[in-house]
C-alpha cells in the first residue's frame, strides 16, 4: 500500500486573513528538480506490472513496476524489462543533496553484475531524464527471484505553494487559488476549531494552479489544501 504523508500549507479564514506556508522548488544552475519533499513509501502489492495498482506513477512519463522475477522496468514506456530499463531513468548511489555530482547509469551499470539485494538500504538517486528531475530511492525490501515485489520510500515533490488573498465571490461565499503539480491530486479541508477536519471538495490537477471557491458565505470556517498519494 502507498502511504503518503500529508502536508499542511495554509489557512484562510473568513475575515481575509491568510496564513500561508511557502515553499520552493530546490533548482540547480541548470534548471534540473529535485524533489526534496516527504518522504513516500511504497511497496508493490503485487507482480503483476499490467495493472495501475502495481505500478509507482511518479510522474507521467514514468511508472515503476515489476514482474515475479527480473529488474524494474517503466511500464509508462514498456511492457517488460530490457538491458535500457527502466526507461527514461539513470541510478547512482549517493546523497540526494550530492544530485549534481553523482555518475548516473542504466539499472543493469549501476548495479554493476549484482543482485539488486545488495542495494538494500543503501541511499540512491534517481533522474527521470523526461523531466530534468532528480529524487531519492531507498529500498527496504527486495523479492528473491520467482517472487516479484519490492519496497522503497523516495522523496516527493516540495511545490512554491502560492495563494492568492481570499475573496468574496458573486454568491457572496469564499474563494482562492493554490499552485498545483499537475496530475497529483489535491482536497480542499474545511475546519471550525482547526483540529477536526472535513472535505469540501477534491481537485485533480490538469495544470500548475487551481482555484477553490464555496457556493454560498460559508460559516465562519478555515480552510486548508492537502496534497494527496501520487497518481
Amino acid at each position: 500500500m502507498t502511504k503518503y504523508f500529508f502536508r499542511f500549507r495554509a489557512l484562510f479564514f473568513p475575515s481575509g486573513v491568510i496564513l500561508p506556508m511557502v515553499f520552493a522548488f530546490a533548482i540547480s544552475a541548470r534548471a534540473s528538480v529535485v524533489w526534496n519533499g516527504p518522504l513516500l513509501t511504497y511497496n508493490q502489492p503485487a507482480p503483476d506490472p499490467g495493472q495501475a495498482t502495481n505500478q509507482d506513477r511518479i510522474t507521467p512519463d514514468v511508472w515503476l513496476t515489476r514482474t515475479n522475477s527480473g529488474g524494474l522496468f517503466n511500464a509508462a514506456a514498456e511492457s517488460a524489462p530490457g538491458n535500457g530499463s527502466p526507461a527514461n531513468t539513470e541510478w547512482a548511489f549517493g546523497a540526494l543533496t550530492n544530485y549534481a555530482t553523482l555518475p548516473y547509469t542504466n539499472w543493469l551499470a549501476w548495479l554493476s553484475g549484482k543482485s539488486p539485494t545488495t542495494m538494500v538500504g543503501s541511499n540512491v538517486v534517481v533522474h527521470l531524464i523526461p523531466e530534468d528531475l532528480y529524487l531519492s530511492f531507498k529500498f527496504s525490501f527486495w523479492a528473491a527471484k520467482g517472487a516479484g515485489g519490492f519496497t522503497y520510500q523516495r522523496s516527493t515533490p516540495v511545490l512554491p505553494w502560492l495563494f492568492d488573498s481570499p475573496t468574496n465571490t458573486n454568491t457572496g461565499g469564499l474563494g482562492f487559488s493554490y499552485t498545483t503539480f499537475p496530475a497529483l491530486a489535491y482536497v480542499v479541508q474545511s475546519s471550525t476549531n482547526l483540529v477536526d477536519w472535513s472535505p469540501v471538495t477534491t481537485n485533480n490537477a490538469g495544470g500548475t494552479l487551481s482555484s477553490f471557491s464555496s457556493p454560498a458565505s460559508p460559516a465562519p470556517a478555515f480552510f486548508r489544501v492537502v496534497q494527496m498519494e501520487g497518481p
